[in-house]
């Protein structure tokens, strides 16, 4: 079960993945933060941070720790999110990660035999009062223009990794969202103080998963990547092979 909203200080604590003490976590949120002088500055520094690092499928996020991510440089919606919300917390900013399960229209033209719905992690982030959400970091900025291209070109609403009306940058002001439209969220699991809490659940709820779920996910991961690295180097019109 999701733990409840309490005071803001519930969300500003480390766990085992969100190593907020690590020192290149540390150093990386004061040196993106110290001269904004407001709260959206500061979220939206630490957002483009996350954004600009290249998109990378992982066959399981599950385990992964904030500092690993960020050492990687690279990852998606879960691994990129982890980041996020440990550099908000280290920056001294109450953040979290809410989890969904969504319609995979998004991918679109990336994975077009994968699954029906998955889970998606969405960062939010306490700012004036009201917790704001967005995924917006998950899309590296030169898979995002190619993203709108092919969606431009072929006048889709979605796919591609994205929506058409996804805005590319985040300012804090107020919600983010590029992957998903509220009509696509099949199930709301809640929000999360521990990303582990989720992944336990879902663990007990499934079952663990055998060696050929497994090979699976990570035949998916290999695809989408490979695919995704197309997308960044094809010519918006040429068609990318399977």
């Amino acid at each position: 079960m999701s733990i409840a909203l309490g005071t803001p200080r519930s969300w500003l604590e480390p766990t085992a993945q969100l190593d907020l003490s690590h020192p290149k976590i540390h150093i990386t949120a004061q040196k993106l933060t110290q001269a904004r002088q407001t709260v959206p500055a500061r979220v939206a520094a630490l957002h483009d941070f996350v954004r600009r690092l290249p998109f990378g499928a992982q066959a399981d996020a599950a385990a992964v720790t904030a500092s690993e991510v960020l050492r990687a440089g690279r990852g998606d919606c879960h691994s990129k999110g982890l980041l996020f919300v440990a550099l908000c917390r280290a920056a001294g900013i109450p953040a979290r990660l809410q989890f969904v399960r969504v319609r995979t229209r998004f991918l679109h033209g990336i994975l077009d035999d994968g699954p029906q719905s998955m889970p998606h992690a969405v960062g939010q982030v306490l700012v004036g009062g009201r917790w704001l959400s967005t995924d917006g970091y998950v899309v590296d900025p030169v898979l995002f223009v190619a993203a709108r291209q092919r969606l431009q070109a072929q006048g889709l609403d979605c796919g591609w990794g994205i929506v058409r009306d996804a805005v590319g940058r985040w300012d804090g002001s107020g919600d983010c969202l590029q992957q998903f439209r509220p009509a696509d969220v099949a199930h709301a699991y809640g929000a999360y103080h521990d990303v582990a809490e989720f992944y336990n659940e879902r663990s007990q709820e499934e079952g663990s998963p055998s060696w050929l779920a497994r090979l699976k996910y990570a035949v998916g991961a290999s695809l989408v990547n490979r695919r995704v690295q197309l997308l960044r180097s094809q010519p918006q019109d040429a068609p990318l092979p399977a």
